[in-house]
């Protein structure tokens, strides 16, 4: 009873904690506002124009002229756009006054309108407004004009104060931009140092995690602002066009607002679309070309949300619509309009972090578009417990006793992928994951797998039954037992595999093989960090059986984030790389195939 009490007052006091250390850093990021928003907009900056960056420096071009050249183009772009904006803003207020008569005849129809509760409001309005300006009239005509004051100053004071004057507002956004500028510079061409100084500041116990966080969250965040930016173009090019048939003046003007106001979820379209509105009221003589105008934006609005971008930017930032809007509103409380600008990116972050950090784990579930399933949770909970027979329900009810990938991907891999990688990572507590493993390959042995029907000749092969493939665990016994659920589903699939235990040194498992002759060979590895050194194996494997197809199956990574280190070990090993067991059974069963189909002719023959 007394250590019961002591557990319950130590995670009511880990809670408080970490309640504390989020209000300190709200708090902190609210004091520092001025000095963290041009750092995090030339970060998000640097992520749009990392990839052309990459993409000189691939062709050649020393780094830093590739980066100075990038953003010397994309500012000078950036440049003139706001020229040709800001010439086109000024014409357009220049020719409003001609549209005082347009804008004066439809606020009388709309006070002429048939008699309701809207009219009567529109009604009233009007003559408040004629009210208050007769009233303004009478006492700017009643009072006296003051006497002007002379005085005498000196002419070089006088030139002094008035270029202050005239500069004092244009200094401080000038110095930010150039703040920025100089900020996106330096940290393109120091990209790969800052991120290896980050990593070395971690350490090196979650090197492996950093590292595929970092590589996920700069990925996820350079494709949905570049493919954002692509769609933005699209339909602002789309909707100028429709504008200018219209006869909407200045349509280039408000195809470019467009541009950058759909940056801002779910608000930006509609401002853009408040202005061109009232725009086309006020030179239109009739009711037509705003109802055009409204329709177009509407049109292209839906579609673009519900055909364009499902395709365009599905599962771009991994958050559900919910979390965009109610991370919109928070940033933009916290950190004014340019945090509506930043409410995407930054929450697309937490979510990255949740997925490989347990403290930000709470932020991954309640953002995510798919959050993590409490499956796994209980079914540890119950292994750790030592309450198989609980852990038995729970899998008869989440798989109905069947071995399948859907439910080996839902939740097998996933268990085992939490414990490697989150509760007991490396060579910490061996003796409690040893017992975890055994309890979990009961429950695996029980599960029935669904065999495809088995080919005739396949039915009579005779003599010893040579492997078709090898499965060999990297380094521990959670890479074992997903190479035991692997074995099982190809079995499934008529394929002879062979998994080596997990025990077995690393030289026994390369002498095993060379007796075996395999020529398909998969490693397994479930750790996220054995992704970093998996390719020695793969190496010493190929160097041994030069004509054996080599596999890597990486099960902690995802396939989207990890992209480029995906690449990076399938181009440097010359070897496939699989990060999910689906990938893997339609890869091998895509490669034993063909070798019987070539193997059944000379039997036939003979």
């Amino acid at each position: 009873m007394p250590d019961n009490k002591k557990f319950r007052k130590a995670f009511e006091f880990g809670r408080l904690t970490a309640v504390a250390y989020l209000v300190v850093g709200f708090c902190a990021l609210s004091w520092a506002k001025d000095f963290l928003l041009p750092i995090v907009l030339a970060t998000l900056i640097s992520f749009l124009l990392t990839p052309p960056v990459i993409r000189l420096e691939r062709w050649g071009l020393h780094p830093g002229l590739a980066v100075l050249s990038t953003v010397a183009i994309s500012f000078a772009l950036v440049g003139a756009v706001l020229a040709t904006v800001s010439v086109q803003a000024v014409d357009l207020i220049n020719s409003l006054p001609k549209y005082r008569d347009n804008i004066e005849a439809k606020w009388a129809a709309i006070q002429k309108g048939p008699p309701g509760p809207v009219n009567l409001a529109f009604r009233n309005v009007g003559e408040l407004v004629t009210d208050l300006g007769k009233i303004t009239a009478s006492a700017g005509g009643g009072q006296q004009p003051e006497p002007t004051k002379v005085q005498l100053v000196n002419g070089g004071d006088r030139l002094v104060s008035l270029v202050k004057a005239g500069m004092t507002p244009i200094v401080g956004p000038v110095g930010e931009f150039a703040v920025v500028v100089v900020l996106v510079i330096f940290m393109l061409i120091e990209r790969k140092r800052v991120r290896q100084r980050f990593l070395g500041l971690v350490g090196p116990s979650r090197l492996a995690t950093t590292t595929l966080a970092i590589d996920e969250a700069g990925s996820r965040l350079s494709s949905f602002l570049l493919v954002q930016l692509q769609v933005n173009s699209a339909f602002a090019l789309v909707l100028g066009i429709g504008l200018y048939l219209i006869g909407i003046p200045n349509a280039m003007l408000w195809a470019v607002l467009t541009v950058l106001l759909r940056f801002l979820p779910y608000v930006g379209i509609w401002i853009s679309a408040l202005f061109t509105l009232a725009l086309s009221i006020a030179i239109s003589t009739t009711w037509k070309e705003p109802i055009i105008v409204a329709a177009l934006y509407i049109f292209l609005e839906l579609f673009t949300n519900n055909v364009i971008e499902p395709f365009a930017l599905a599962g771009s930032t991994g958050m559900s619509p919910l979390a965009v809007i109610v991370s919109a509103l928070f940033w933009t409380w916290f950190w004014g309009p340019v945090g509506l600008l930043l409410a995407t990116p930054l929450t697309a972050c937490l979510v990255v972090l949740g997925r490989y950090f347990p403290a930000f784990y709470p932020w991954s579930v309640l953002l995510a578009a798919q959050p993590p399933t409490s499956s796994e949770s209980r079914l540890i909970l119950f292994l750790t417990e030592g309450r198989l027979l609980e852990a038995k329900a729970l899998m008869h009810e989440s798989t109905g006793m069947q071995l399948s990938v859907r439910t080996a991907e839902e939740l097998l891999v996933p268990t085992v992928r939490a414990i490697e990688n989150d509760l007991f990572p490396g060579s910490s507590a061996m003796q409690t994951k040893s017992r975890i493993y055994q309890q979990m390959r009961e429950l695996v042995e029980e599960l029935t797998v669904t065999a495809r029907p088995v080919l005739e000749e396949a039915s009579q092969r005779s003599g010893p039954q040579i492997p078709e493939l090898v499965i060999v665990p990297f380094i521990g016994e959670g890479d074992e037992l997903v190479g035991d659920i692997l074995e099982r589903l190809l079995g499934a699939e008529d394929i002879r595999s062979t998994l080596l235990p997990w025990r077995t040194l690393r030289a026994e498992k390369l002498q095993r093989l060379q007796e075996l002759g395999a020529k398909c060979v998969v490693i397994s590895a479930i750790e996220a960090r054995s992704a970093m050194s998996i390719g020695k194996m793969a190496r010493s494997i190929q160097n041994l059986l030069q004509d054996a197809v080599i596999g890597i199956g990486l099960w902690s990574l995802p396939p989207e984030g990890a992209a480029r280190l995906i690449k990076k070990i399938g181009e440097s090993q010359a070897c496939r790389v699989y990060t999910n067991l689906d990938q893997a059974v339609q890869g091998i069963a895509s490669l034993i195939t063909p070798a019987r189909l070539e193997v059944r002719p000379e039997t036939r023959s003979e």
